[in-house]
């Protein structure tokens, strides 16, 4: 029976081997033609060349030209009105003592060009007429007449009145600068005349001010060369949108193209690949015209401060434009495949255009920052990103959020296009409907569908970032309910989500999610493997730390400690459930029984393990409150193992026990630490597990390998488990 049998698989593996390099020199084939066919407009060569060329050096002097009027704003001149001659001259000496002894910190400032502007004629001059219409600054109204002699060594005394104008911060420093400098003087006269009159006198209160520098600041026009940036880059990605659907839909081509023995998604994907790559092309003409035109106008000073314009940047800002070209490119052809022509199109591609400025004007804003739920906000998102490379402020964890869930975004928008551009109403040139992406099919399927499954994992993966980032807020709460809390968050997102998505599909649940009896070996096996595996994944998580691979600080590592503190007064079984089962179930739920369904159909068994299980990784690295990158390879390679449990038996449920035990016997060592030290069971004074611990283990993971790999129904074949 083996044989007969492993021929078989033998012959199915060679025909799979050969149908996937002969679909792969097909895919090739589509792109090359597409590529071709839009590289050689000349609209498009415009779009993609001209434009920047022509169009940086416009914005370079634009932008020259506001910072020249913004360096100029710093060189201050305060226009002064006075009402005659001797009341200006009296001003300018006292200023001028003021000068001498005002405080360290006034002197070292730059100081203002002081303009003073006297009368012609004395009787019909009005000071505040003058300041309220901005024909000066201030207004020092100085009465000379009733002062009497004091003593004091120095100018007459005088009663000194300032006229500011109150809607002007010009006016408002003016006032400031005269009056400490009249302060200053006052404070010497004082002084002065106690020395004189041989008597012991201080000031009582004395003050001074002193200027600490700010980081270096960075230009207000910085703000907006990110949204330029990207704008520049999506326009090239409109036109060969546009032409490759709604242009292939005019020319009367697009029905031939459907009728070709080939899945729509994988035409669309040529399409895809064309938009990117002249996107991808536009995106690097707008950098090397943006650096040479900076370069060129001496503005990297004015803009980036001392560093200037860097190699490292611009390949940091390029990376950054291809997971918005990725993205923009998705949502350009989900608008253009329902459009039957190229003003349908353009219609459709205004709004959009309108809603990417948004963003780009929210940002300059104060207090938008690229943290927390901003990360998942598509569009704002990368132009945060963006801001802050420019400006040497990014975080890791914000940055690496931005850029999955704008890939994700991206993957959901392909998908979804691919469902629009594959309606058979398109196919006949008739009017494509929006509805279709959100009507229920009138017929019942057993696997959910790819473009389902990609649109599941973007919308969990913003909704579990920003879950997660709540949760981390509620500090207060106690462990109780934090527990009860958490776990009813882990099973409205991953199972709650899947479960929606396979209703709107009209899916079973118990095929879609693969609900279905294993063989018994399974069971025992995966069992077995669930308490084998923690003590390796603890070990990888030790391995990664000693590596330097850290992304928790020590006040976090301080509140996970409070945490695990505050579970020894929880009863044992609300934390396994919350902490243990419930994950368990409903993630596996997700990524082994809905995204892992819809994915098997159209890859390979191990392309879909390797796609659930980084994106089982990927998930693990997001914390509550933060990110732990070391937990990376660990969850990946426990996601890869998931999926071969899964791939093997045929069931969820293997999957669901091994996750389940891994968990809780993971959750119980280390509720019994304390228990554990008291038998001197494991010495937990050291950060890595006894080598008995990991021997037993090895021994353990081996045998269940081996009892699911023979659990596997012999009728079975590879390509379809």
């Amino acid at each position: 029976m083996n044989e007969p049998q492993s021929d078989m698989e033998s012959s199915v593996g060679g025909t799979n081997s050969s149908s996937f390099w002969f679909a792969a020199r097909q895919q090739l084939a589509f792109t090359r033609k597409e590529l071709r066919e839009t590289l050689r407009d000349r609209r498009t060569l415009v779009t993609l060349l001209a434009m920047p060329i022509l169009l940086y050096p416009l914005l370079g002097l634009g932008f020259r030209f506001l910072a020249v009027q913004q360096s100029l704003s710093e060189n201050l001149e305060y226009r002064v009105a006075v009402s005659s001659e001797a009341e200006g001259q009296w001003l300018v000496e006292v200023l001028r003592m003021g000068d001498q002894f005002v405080g360290p910190a006034a002197a070292d400032a730059p100081q203002p060009e002081l303009q003073l502007l006297t009368p012609n004629d004395e009787t019909t001059f009005d000071l505040k007429t003058v300041v309220a219409d901005t024909g000066a600054d201030l207004g020092v109204k100085i009465d000379l007449t009733n002062s009497s002699d004091t003593g004091f060594l120095g100018p007459k005394p005088a009663k000194v009145t300032l006229i500011q104008n109150e809607g002007s911060a010009l006016s408002r420093d003016a006032a400031d600068y005269v009056a400490e400098r009249l302060t200053a003087a006052n404070n010497h006269f004082i002084e002065g005349w106690a020395r004189q009159s041989q008597q012991a006198f201080t000031i009582p209160i004395q003050q001074d001010r002193v200027l600490v520098e700010p980081p270096e600041s960075r230009s207000a026009i910085l703000g907006v060369l990110p949204l330029v940036l990207l704008l520049m880059t999506v326009t090239g990605g409109v036109y060969p949108a546009i032409d490759l659907t709604a242009g292939e839909r005019e020319r009367n081509t697009l029905e031939t193209l459907m009728a070709l023995p080939v899945p729509r998604f994988r035409l669309l994907l040529a399409k895809y690949v064309a938009v990117v790559t002249v996107t991808m092309m536009t995106g690097l003409m707008n950098l090397v015209a943006m650096s040479v035109t900076v370069y060129a106008l001496q503005l990297e000073q004015t803009l980036l401060g001392s560093g200037g314009f860097t190699l490292g940047l611009l390949g940091t800002l390029f990376l950054v434009l291809t997971a918005f070209a990725l993205f923009y490119s998705a949502v350009l052809l989900l608008l253009t495949s329902s459009a039957r022509s190229f003003k349908e199109a353009q219609a459709y591609l205004i709004p959009l255009l309108l809603l990417s400025i948004a963003p780009g004007l929210v940002i300059l804003m104060p207090g938008w920052t690229l943290a927390g739920g901003t990360a998942a906000i598509p569009l704002v998102n990368i132009l945060l990103l963006s801001r802050d490379l420019l400006e040497s402020t990014v975080q890791p964890l914000p940055a690496i959020a931005a850029v999955v869930s704008t890939f994700l975004y991206g993957v959901a928008a392909l998908a979804m296009a691919a469902r629009v551009f594959g309606n058979d109403a398109v196919s006949i040139g008739s009017q494509g409907s929006w509805r279709g992406l959100f009507q229920r099919p009138t017929t019942r399927t057993l696997t959910p569908s790819v473009t389902s499954s990609f649109i599941a994992l973007a919308t969990l993966f913003p909704v579990y970032f920003v879950a997660s980032g709540i949760l981390s807020r509620g500090a207060e709460i106690a462990p109780f309910e934090r527990l009860v809390l958490s776990g009813t968050i882990t099973t409205l997102i991953f199972l709650g989500i899947p479960l929606l998505f396979l209703w709107h599909q009209r899916v079973g649940i118990r095929s879609g999610l693969k609900l279905t009896a294993p063989r018994w070996l399974a069971v025992p096996a995966a069992l077995l493997l669930g308490f084998s595996t923690w003590p390796m994944v603890f070990e990888l998580l030790m391995l990664a730390q000693d590596w330097g691979i850290r992304g928790i600080d020590p006040e976090q590592l301080e509140n996970v400690e409070q945490l695990l503190t505050g579970w020894k007064s929880v009863p044992t079984w609300l934390v396994l459930l919350a902490l243990g089962v419930v994950p368990g179930v409903c993630e596996e739920c997700f990524f082994r029984g809905y995204l892992f369904n819809g994915l098997r159909d159209h890859f390979r068994p191990l392309g879909t393990i390797l796609i659930t299980a980084v994106a089982f990784g990927l998930f693990h690295v997001v914390l509550a409150g933060g990110a732990a990158p070391e937990r990376l390879l660990p969850s990946t390679l426990m996601g890869i193992l998931l999926g071969w449990v899964r791939w093997r038996s045929n069931s969820l449920l293997p999957s669901i026990l091994l996750h389940v035990v891994h968990n809780s016997s993971l959750l119980l060592v280390v509720q019994s630490r304390d228990l554990l030290e008291q038998w001197n069971i494991g010495q937990f004074q050291q950060q890595h597990l006894p080598s008995s611990w990991l021997a037993a283990s090895a021994v353990g993971f081996a045998i269940s390998l081996l009892l699911i790999h023979y659990s596997q129904r012999r009728t079975q074949l590879p390509a379809n488990a």
